[in-house]
């Protein structure tokens, strides 16, 4: 049986409104995309899926990992959705791996294939193809990258602590009753400290009832969740400026966020990193035994270039920290993307965690529109 586009279209619109599709925005709109782009005859590579579905206006010539990444979690969409919802289904949607056009396959008639074996006959070959296959699931399974071991196949719980800002509200620069960000301001005893010393505005500005966070925030937490929804672990999200010290000390977590907002996990990184220190917009190497002494200015005037520092330390008790800074968005985006990247992990690993389980990479990303187009390793200190 041949099926028309009518009937292909049913199978990938009940897909999409399934369940398993209907909290995965990306996974769902992608689907579509790569279904009509496969009818359209459309030749379906990175760059096209990257310009024509992601909107990348100018793409670069370098390996942009974002298209393997949406496409490998397109694909475990629909294993979980063949496992579950759709386990009964007489076609199935598939992608196959390093491809990007959409296949339907038809599953055998299990009943006609029932009737037609020996059971006499194949009853040992079935043990013996039962031992094989749980050799090869015991060797096949899905195992956690090195980089986040300690943070995925661990009872310890995670946080992921998105940088937010803290806002005023009051009197703006129009006159108006508005909120307001001042970079000077991040949390509430330095909100009252300046009113102290600026006690004609005790009565035009309050704190705001509520904070902000940009792109980045969204950008991050989906890269952070999709990873480990992966591997059937739960990440809790919370904001950087609702934060104690207590909150951090109950279990491994992830900061993702900028550096301007004076976040507590700063202090924390330099505490832990022995040749590396953070302050205001700087970073400091110091005694290295092969790096010479280097101060790096991470503040950029441009938000369509700038360096993104990322760093895994040991931290309080048997926890562990994950932190992704940068001064916009891009930074932090491009590198939450490069370390949920099967690929870019392994490579990562591979070159420089061989005897080393923590690490301080400087990266230096460029974007456009607060969205990355390039990143480059700079250099990693390994401790």
């Amino acid at each position: 049986m041949v099926l028309s586009n009518i009937q292909k279209q049913k199978i990938v619109s009940k897909i999409r409104n399934s369940n398993t599709f209907k909290n995965a925005p990306t996974s769902n709109a992608l689907l579509q995309y790569l279904h009509e782009a496969t009818l359209k005859g459309t030749n379906l590579k990175e760059a096209v899926i990257d310009i024509e579905f992601f909107r990348n206006k100018e793409p670069t010539e370098k390996s942009n990992p974002r298209v393997r990444v949406n496409v490998y979690n397109l694909r475990k969409k629909l294993t979980k959705y063949y496992d579950s919802e759709g386990k009964d289904e007489t076609w199935q949607v598939l992608i196959d791996k390093g491809q990007y056009e959409i296949r339907f396959i038809k599953k055998p008639d299990a009943v006609s294939l029932f009737k037609r074996i020996s059971w006499a006959k194949a009853l040992p070959y079935v043990g013996l193809l039962v031992a094989i296959m749980a050799l090869i699931y015991t060797n096949t399974a899905p195992k956690t990258p090195k980089i986040w071991k300690s943070f995925i196949s661990t009872k310890v719980p995670t946080n992921l602590f998105i940088g937010d800002h803290f806002g005023i509200s009051g009197k703006t620069i129009t006159g108006n009753t508005g909120w307001t960000r001042d970079f000077q301001i991040n949390n509430i005893n330095e909100f009252y400290l300046y009113v102290d010393k600026n006690p004609e505005l005790k009565n035009t500005i309050k704190p705001a009832n509520y904070t902000y966070t940009t792109r980045m925030g969204a950008l991050a937490t989906q890269q952070f969740q999709r990873l480990y929804q992966y591997y059937n672990k739960n990440i809790l999200i919370k904001f950087s400026t609702l934060t104690s010290i207590s909150d951090i000390k109950e279990g491994n977590a992830i900061y993702a966020g900028p550096i301007k907002n004076k976040n507590k996990f700063t202090h924390f990184l330099n505490e832990a990193n022995p040749h590396i220190k953070i302050s205001e917009y700087s970073l400091h190497i110091s005694n290295h035994p092969t790096i010479k002494d280097t101060t790096l200015n991470l503040k950029s005037s441009m938000v369509d270039e700038e360096y993104a520092i990322v760093s895994k330390y040991p931290s309080i008790g048997d926890t562990e920290h994950f932190v992704f800074f940068s001064e916009h968005d891009i930074g932090v985006s491009a590198t939450a993307e490069y370390f949920t990247n099967m690929d870019s992990l392994q490579s990562f690993t591979n070159t420089y965690l061989k005897d080393k389980n923590y690490f301080t990479a400087v990266f230096k990303v460029k974007g456009q529109n607060r969205t990355n187009t390039d990143i480059k390793l700079e250099r990693v200190i390994g401790f």
